[in-house]
């Protein structure tokens, strides 16, 4: 039995936003954040490292917040922020942290059910 078989509810909602982070975040910088959080919450492989400015301020953003949110300083955001679109690091950050929810959901899922489904 999955996840979605017992909370099919719970996981719609957590399917909803992934979809609206879809909709609404830049496709590469999606793609970063993804790759980030699964490396660093479920051991997934090591991404490569951003090419360009946007993405590696992008990454220390997200690194920062998944180490220590307490700690990312404002400067870092503030470089991330002065790279993108108004709003566009606001709404990359909400998308990374339902990614991380969603990661830490699966793993738990994995290991404890039949998967998240």
């Amino acid at each position: 039995m999955t996840l979605r078989d017992l909370q099919p509810e719970a996981v719609g909602l957590l399917d909803a936003v992934q979809r609206r982070a879809e909709d609404v975040v830049d496709p590469d910088l999606l793609a970063i954040a993804r790759a980030r959080v699964t490396h660093l919450v479920a051991d997934g492989p090591t991404p490569p490292e951003p090419v360009d400015e946007r993405g590696r301020a992008a990454v220390a953003v997200i690194d920062q917040m998944l180490l220590d949110v307490s700690s990312t300083d404002d400067a870092t955001v503030r470089a991330a922020d002065a790279l993108l679109p108004p709003g566009a690091l606001a709404d990359l950050v909400m998308a990374s942290y339902a990614w991380e929810a969603r990661t830490r959901l699966s793993v738990m899922a994995d290991r404890l059910l039949g998967g998240l489904g």
